[in-house]
């Protein structure tokens, strides 16, 4: 079966020396490759000013749209998914602070894209994981990668294998959030208006050593890439995603299940 196509689409809040964008993912919460081509495209033009604002992201993601990723195993061209890798990277290497606000849910495709962001800042409630096992896939824009130095080879596998989603509270406990409030993003927004006082350049400066000091592999994320791969042609990952499409047709929320995790 088909389903619908993402009709989410990032929206520009205020844009001065703070700028918020907010991704409106309708009521599927999916985000596809042209959610991701317009982001990374807003994402780039902001990183290209002279004083480049301080970012936040407001993500409401579940997953990216899955009638795309079946479309990858019934041999459409790799190259089409290029505007993931390009805002995923836009926001990790922006030229200023980036601060992700999720308010609700921040899973799959949500998840590896504000992983790439400098802070995260959650609702306790909120959840936020890597779903893509119980799919038939695993993470294939950086999760794998990205979680181990962030919250532990341990708790990464925890999250990575099981396919589980947390809830915002437990990530703050993991170290996967850095703030957590009622309002993330207001809360958001504050410490962003804090960061812009202290100057891009300052702020540029800093990033790059924090970089220097995580390291990270290019050879990985090609393993993560091919890994990812070879998953999304089997027949019993096409109809797992086929069974996720159809519970999303009949309204029902795959993503929602009782979780031995908090």
């Amino acid at each position: 079966m088909t389903a619908p196509r993402p009709d989410g689409t990032w929206v520009v809040g205020r844009d001065d020396h703070v700028c918020v964008l907010r991704y409106d993912g309708a009521t599927r919460r999916t985000m596809g490759i042209d959610g991701a081509a317009q982001v990374a495209a807003l994402v780039a033009e902001r990183a290209a000013r002279p004083e480049p604002p301080v970012l936040v992201l407001v993500v409401d993601v579940l997953h990216a749209e899955l009638a795309e990723v079946k479309q990858m195993g019934e041999g459409r061209p790799i190259g089409d998914w290029a505007p993931w890798l390009a805002a995923i990277d836009g926001v990790e290497g922006y030229p200023s602070a980036t601060v992700v606000a999720v308010p609700v849910q921040a899973t799959c495709g949500g998840l590896e894209l504000s992983l790439a962001a400098d802070i995260r800042v959650a609702s306790p409630s909120a959840r936020l994981g890597v779903l893509e096992t119980r799919m038939g896939i695993m993470p294939g824009a950086g999760g794998t990668q990205r979680l181990p130095g962030l919250i532990g080879t341990g708790n990464a596998a925890l999250l990575v294998l099981t396919g589980e989603a947390i809830s915002g509270a437990e990530a703050h406990r993991m170290g996967l959030v850095q703030l957590v409030a009622d309002d993330p993003v207001a809360r958001a927004i504050e410490l962003a208006e804090s960061l812009a006082l202290i100057g891009h350049q300052v702020l540029a400066a800093a990033k790059r050593g924090l970089a220097a000091a995580r390291g990270g592999s290019p050879e990985g994320f090609r393993t993560e890439g091919r890994a990812f791969l070879s998953l999304v042609h089997l027949p019993t990952t096409q109809r797992r995603i086929d069974d996720w499409l159809a519970q999303q047709a009949d309204g029902r929320n795959p993503a929602v299940r009782h979780s031995p995790l908090p």
